[in-house]
């Protein structure tokens, strides 16, 4: 009678110590679950920011091939004007 009380305390102290164990891990596991999310959120906004920073790149691209942009340019670099345009500058 006492061998078999024996083994099944032994079997009880067995199955808590491996529930404890799953406890534990499953809390370990939520934790990085937790961390792993707010991560990939945190990515989530990033990616947003660099499609919206590559579309005003892809603008800025088609922008840039542009007679405007030439003359702004040739205007703010060498000082040029178009002949019937009159510059005012202020006295400093």
């Amino acid at each position: 009678m006492f061998k078999h009380g024996v083994t099944v305390l032994g079997l009880f102290m067995v199955v808590a110590l491996l529930a404890i164990v799953i406890f534990v891990r499953g809390r370990e596991l939520a934790e990085k679950n937790k961390n792993y999310l707010a991560m990939e959120e945190s990515l989530a906004e990033e990616y947003s920011k660099e499609e919206q920073r590559a579309k005003a790149l892809e603008e800025k691209k088609v922008y840039v091939k542009t007679k405007e942009y030439i003359m702004e340019e040739a205007r703010e670099i060498f000082g040029l004007q178009m002949p019937d345009e009159i510059i005012v500058r202020p006295k400093e």
